[in-house]
């Protein structure tokens, strides 16, 4: 007895815990493989064949151990908490029980006469699940929680019914569950603290150390999400480099011209956010290269606003720390998104026109449709 009771409280929900992670590394693998409907329709079968043979070897391993059929509903219940949306997970959550009695009756532990409390069980299961996870005002370790413990009473009644009230088994549907709550309250908050470090990470590897601007790799994911939003109808991409930065590095020096970036980035992005709000980006490419991205608006009216920009910086020469004045200029060139262009070829044809400005002059702004700065009034 001693043997079925640790079985029953700490074997068991380990071997669940376990089966739980495990399949959560299986979504992840799976998921990553592609987003078409055919692959999605593969990915869901094989979730499900992978967790129909889990479910199997929990049940063969309960009988083995406690003689009775135990934590059954925990895999399904867990995984469809992590992601309610989930058509998968809603209807293994409903055919678990069946199956699994089907099997018991069919090994001669139960009677396939006891169908309609089959059917039963696995109505209560769902539509509990269904009201805790719609209680958008509770939190989702409360909800969770409740579940969880709504299958062990549903398991004691059960058993309660069936007068089948051993020890083991009862220790199985409260002490057992309560024991997988606490290991997998551990590895959810892992999980929790493991998401927001690689978040931290991630938005690190896209920000520019110096100037605090997103670089090449923010630009290339925010333009494929951009592409992909119905609302989003045109995309301006500008190329920008700030005129003569290598003499103002060797005549001031590097400290300077790191001050002279911070302050054209800082003055770029302000004007950007501002005359777009919600449809303007500015990224550091390196060095004194820079790109913008605005949706929604012409490229007249961005073109308009980098004009002001160079009005501003040389009537309000930059001011550094050690009282030099230094007046700026850059040369821009500013192109449309073509739908269903990879941006590479459009940062190029950017690129292209920015040092066609440089090759000739500097100090202006070609667009696809201005070749040439017009003079300030």
């Amino acid at each position: 007895m001693a043997i079925e009771i640790f079985d029953a409280v700490v074997y068991l929900p380990i071997i669940v815990i376990c089966m739980v992670i495990s399949q959560i590394y299986f979504e992840h693998y799976l998921a990553s493989s592609g987003t078409r409907r055919s692959t999605n329709f593969l990915l869901k079968m094989i979730i499900s064949v992978i967790y129909l043979i889990q479910e199997f070897c929990l049940l063969q391993i309960s009988l083995l151990n406690i003689k009775d059929a135990a934590f059954i509903m925990v895999l399904p219940v867990t995984m469809l908490f992590r992601n309610r949306r989930s058509n998968t997970w809603w209807w293994l959550l409903a055919i678990t029980p069946i199956l699994a009695n089907i099997y018991i009756a069919y090994i001669g532990l139960d009677s396939f006469s006891d169908w309609p409390v089959w059917i039963g069980e696995s109505i209560v299961f769902t539509l509990v699940c269904l009201i805790l996870t719609s209680k958008d005002n509770l939190s989702i370790r409360v909800r969770y929680t409740l579940a969880i413990a709504g299958l062990g009473i549903v398991e004691l009644l059960y058993l309660a019914l069936g007068n089948q009230s051993r020890p083991a088994s009862m220790l199985a549907a409260t002490a057992g569950l309560g024991v997988f709550l606490i290991l997998e309250g551990q590895r959810n908050t892992i999980e929790v603290k493991k998401k927001q470090k690689i978040k931290i990470l991630q938005s690190e590897s896209e920000r520019d150390d110096l100037t605090g601007l997103l670089n090449y790799r923010a630009l290339s994911q925010e333009i494929d999400n951009l592409t992909k939003r119905k609302e989003i109808y045109n995309i301006v991409i500008g190329g920008l480099d700030i005129d003569h930065f290598k003499a103002i590095n060797d005549r001031y020096g590097h400290f300077v011209g790191n001050e002279v970036l911070n302050r054209f980035s800082t003055t770029l992005r302000d004007r950007i956010h501002s005359e777009f709000p919600n449809h303007g980006y500015v990224y550091r490419f390196g060095g004194e290269e820079f790109s913008i991205v605005v949706t929604n608006h012409s490229i007249s009216e961005v073109h308009a606003v980098l004009q002001s920009v160079e009005r501003q910086f040389a009537q309000h020469p930059i001011v550094t720390t050690e009282g030099d004045q230094i007046s700026l200029s850059f040369s821009a060139g500013l192109t449309n998104h073509l739908n269903g262009e990879v941006l590479d070829n459009t940062l190029k044809r950017a690129d292209r026109m920015l040092y066609s400005v440089k090759n000739n002059g500097r100090g202006w702004i070609v667009t696809d449709h201005h070749h040439k700065l017009e003079e300030a009034e």
